[in-house]
């Protein structure tokens, strides 16, 4: 879950609030059903038991499933001005923020269990998905555009992935639909061992990260009791503590509820769970303490009420890169691009713009975008020019110019390109500039920093998203609707994310030398 744009207004440097606090890492995956003696629960359903992996025809399954998440706490925020830290070294939290957060998803899904567990794969149709998040009296909701209302879900080595074949998801909108419940992983869970009312058993700790979405369990364990048995249900209470980590942040769980099977059916049919979670500050978050209460419905159905089959949404998406991709968007600067979803956004006033690329709670690149006054429309700055402004940006730092070159992207914008290399406190530093501006004049400037030894891992993600981002017109008036309605073939819609925010910030009109941290990076006085 990432809170960061949430807690931006309390920061007071973030004014970019587009992702949604419904990611619930540690959701309801935690039940394993039994029986009384005299009835076995393995031979009733497929997947009544732990799942055969080695069987050659896993066969889709179909369920309806419909979630409510109800939440309160507080997130925990790094000292953004100055390193508070105690005697040990450790950072002290500056400051914290009240937080609560109620969500709905309602969705139909067809699923089919792998050979192994990379191989699992799930479509799910969303009726309802939408979300209200108050941070510091900041309220923040989030729907699913009608473009993201089917989601597939991919298992990888590194969890799942989702994606919305028709256009690419916003951070939100991931957020939102990952939130709820790992529902395609329930009924493998359910135990195929003989237990009697008060028998107890401890959920296997990889099927827990399946259904949890965590990393890894270091400590603990989920354990379930059979409660209460009738001819038609199967009652169980479910208790666990857990020391686990989430995108490589340590987090703490403590997880208490009940859950029904329906015996006839041998499937999870109805869940309660009361959820304590504390995790750390993370480089790509803030960190958080809070309680949160779910409520679960599931029914099994013979196929979607869309027709669509697994089958049909899997073979629309092209290949596990496009998968990664996330749509992300300005709604003041008035520019988006797509990019890998590792990619998170720390700041966004319209003017300037602060990404970081994360990688295993590392930050391993960290992108600068600003907006530049605007040339008359036709006119272009020169690969020259641009190569002499870095110049006179690292003449005094001893920096070397590796390579220049430019394009035109798919975006039909023209991108001038340079790299940098030199030193700081020792460190051997790369910084990639980016100028990009299209026949209407419009123009912004982009800087990649990440030291040396992370060039491998970046590999190219900056001609990515520099190769695919859309500078649109600004508006005539300040219309909530002034950026959805700014059509292109080139870039996926992105209409519905945008509305509140469909504004530009006035900034200072500068000249159009590069600054020192930025090069080119003038803003535009509107």
């Amino acid at each position: 879950m990432n809170f960061e744009p949430f807690v931006a207004p309390i920061w007071a440097t973030n004014a970019n609030l587009v992702h949604a606090w419904n990611r619930r890492r540690w959701l309801a995956s935690v039940i394993g059903l039994g029986c009384m003696a005299a009835y076995r629960i393995g031979p009733t359903r497929v997947h009544a038991g732990p799942v055969d992996r080695t069987a050659a025809d896993n066969e889709v399954e179909s369920f309806r499933v419909r979630s409510i998440m109800e939440l309160n706490g507080e997130v925990r925020l790094k000292n953004q001005a100055v390193a508070i830290e105690r005697r040990d070294g450790k950072q002290l939290v500056a400051r914290t923020a009240t937080v609560r957060s109620t969500s709905t998803l309602d969705y139909e899904e067809q699923y089919r269990l792998g050979a192994d567990t990379t191989n699992d794969r799930c479509l799910q149709s969303f009726q309802e998905a939408s979300s209200e998040i108050t941070v510091d009296q900041h309220v923040t909701k989030t729907t699913l555009r009608d473009t993201s209302r089917e989601i597939v879900k991919l298992a990888t080595p590194t969890g799942m992935l989702s994606v919305a074949p028709a256009n690419p998801m916003f951070a939100a909108e991931r957020d939102l639909v990952e939130g709820s419940l790992t529902s395609m992983y329930l009924d493998q869970i359910l135990t195929d061992k003989d237990v009697e009312i008060s028998d107890q058993w401890d959920m296997d700790r990889s099927i827990a990260c399946r259904l949890l979405n965590l990393d890894a369990i270091q400590e603990g364990k989920l354990t379930l009791r059979l409660v209460d048995v009738d001819a038609k249900q199967a009652h169980l209470t479910i208790q666990g503590r857990l020391t686990a980590s989430v995108r490589s942040v340590a987090t703490e769980l403590v997880l208490e509820g009940k859950a029904v099977m329906d015996r006839e059916g041998g499937f999870v049919s109805w869940l309660a769970l009361r959820i304590d979670e504390t995790r750390e500050i993370g480089e790509a978050e803030p960190g958080f303490k809070i309680t949160a209460t779910l409520r679960v419905l599931r029914a099994p159905i013979d196929s979607l009420t869309s027709s669509r089959t697994l089958d049909e949404a899997l073979g629309e998406i092209p290949s596990m890169e496009s998968a990664n991709m996330l749509q992300f968007q300005s709604d003041l600067g008035f520019y988006r691009f797509l990019a890998d979803r590792r990619w998170s956004t720390y700041r966004d006033n319209g003017e300037e713009a602060t990404l970081r690329f994360i990688v295993g709670n590392r930050r391993v690149a960290q992108c600068n975008i600003a907006n530049l006054v605007d040339y008359e429309p036709g006119r272009q700055l020169s690969l020259e020019g641009y190569q002499s402004d870095v110049q006179r940006l690292i003449s005094k730092s001893g920096h070397d110019i590796l390579e220049t070159s430019e394009r035109l992207s798919g975006t039909s914008h023209r991108v001038l390109r340079i790299v940098t290399t030199g030193q700081v406190e020792g460190i051997p530093i790369r910084w990639i500039y980016y100028h990009i501006s299209n026949d209407t004049g419009r123009r912004l400037s982009m800087t990649y920093t990440l030291d040396e030894a992370s060039v491998e891992l970046f590999a190219d993600q900056d001609q990515q998203l520099a190769g695919s981002i859309e500078l649109l017109a600004w508006p005539k008036k300040l219309d909530a609707t002034a950026l959805e309605s700014q059509d292109t073939a080139s870039v996926p819609d992105t209409q519905g994310e945008a509305g509140e925010g469909a504004k530009k910030t006035a900034a200072a009109k500068t000249s159009s030398a590069p600054r020192a941290d930025t090069a080119g990076s003038s803003s535009r006085k509107r």
